[in-house]
């Protein structure tokens, strides 16, 4: 099968980005596979994640237009019998000019319903010309299926994934935030939620991931309210490292699709305490089993899970244990027989 993904950027190191890398390197190991990644600015060489010998990029840059003409073209060209999009909302509606040269499927990252009107919009009238709609979770699964009766679920994978990893011995009390710091992604909730409970909180450590339009805002709020143990760490380039180092996760997202960050915790062995946010979180927390799952922007509750899980290292070891069980649904191998057998080959 010869392939082409089309992703709007491959620069950020954010979930969306590491699925279409690991994705293609992964399908391009298949035989007679032909993969290749068109995107807006980048080359190979400067692409967040390593790319693999087997993938091609074609960096198509300028504005949309011109991206679009340069697609087009490069599309018209060759005899693609895929074009996947990895659709933040808008870019399979630009694909779609292109069904006609070839089958567009669409990879759904970003919930629908936090898409703009106007977009759901277009989506309502235009994603009949979908070949197949890739779903991440159960709800979006039926969600896109109003809108075409070709849907399939398929969840993201984790390369990070070891069927022998066993719980590890956590050295330190530290819990984690990793993501893009933004509106969307509220870690100013985290931030109050743990000032509700700070007073319980003096043996462990919070620690932030990531950088964004939010970070100074959050930076002002953890020194105006005295919070000592609070440390912004930047964006990582060894999420592994963080992840191996840290007793749980935490999320506070008012929107996700099927966040990777949750899987890969989940790979370590880390419980999770998130938002029952629209709509991913659900489909990988089992409340009270392999983490907490709390009612959406309700800090209160989201304080209230961080008290029982940081009191009890029996309940710390119980979610950890079922996190590692968890994890399997989302092993390399299961994930990528779907794709090559009921997307490519289907």
């Amino acid at each position: 099968m010869k392939v082409l993904f089309v992703i709007n950027s491959l620069r950020p190191r954010s979930g969306t980005e590491r699925v279409a890398v690991d994705l293609a390197n992964f399908l391009a190991n298949f035989k007679d596979n032909d993969i290749v990644i068109a995107n807006r600015d980048t080359d190979k060489e400067h692409s967040a994640y390593p790319i693999s010998e087997n993938v091609d990029i074609i960096p198509l840059t300028g504005n949309y237009f011109s991206f679009f003409m340069k697609l087009k073209e490069n599309v018209k060209n060759n005899q693609y019998d895929f074009l996947i999009t990895h659709n933040m909302g808008r870019l399979t509606l630009l694909c779609l000019f292109l069904s006609k040269y070839t089958k567009i499927v669409s990879l759904e990252h970003s919930s629908f319903v936090s898409r703009s009107v106007f977009v759901r919009f277009l989506s309502s009238i235009l994603y009949h010309k979908v070949h197949q709609v890739v779903a991440l979770t159960h709800h979006e699964s039926r969600k896109f299926l109003a809108l075409n009766n070709n849907v399939l679920r398929i969840p993201n994978f984790s390369s990070y994934y070891d069927p022998h990893k066993n719980v590890p011995e956590r050295k330190k009390n530290i819990a984690i935030s990793v993501g893009r710091l933004d509106e969307n992604k509220n870690n100013i909730h985290i931030l109050k939620a743990w000032q509700n409970k700070i007073h319980l909180l003096h043996d462990w450590e919070l620690h932030i991931y990531g950088d964004g339009e939010q970070k100074d805002i959050l930076v002002k709020y953890a020194a105006e309210n005295n919070l000592s143990n609070v440390y912004f760490k930047g964006v990582t380039q060894e999420p592994n490292l963080v992840y191996e180092q840290a007793s749980f996760f935490l999320m506070s997202s008012k929107f996700e699709g099927l966040p990777m960050v949750l899987i890969e915790a989940q790979c370590f062995g880390l419980p999770i305490i998130s938002y029952n946010c629209p709509h991913g979180p659900s489909d990988v927390i089992h409340d009270h089993v392999n983490g907490f799952l709390v009612e959406n922007q309700n800090i209160d509750a989201l304080a209230t899970a961080i008290e029982k899980l940081t009191s009890s290292p029996d309940l710390l070891k119980k979610f950890s244990e079922n996190s590692l069980i968890n994890a399997k649904n989302y092993q390399p191998e299961k994930i990528l027989d779907i794709w090559n057998n009921k997307v490519l080959k289907g």
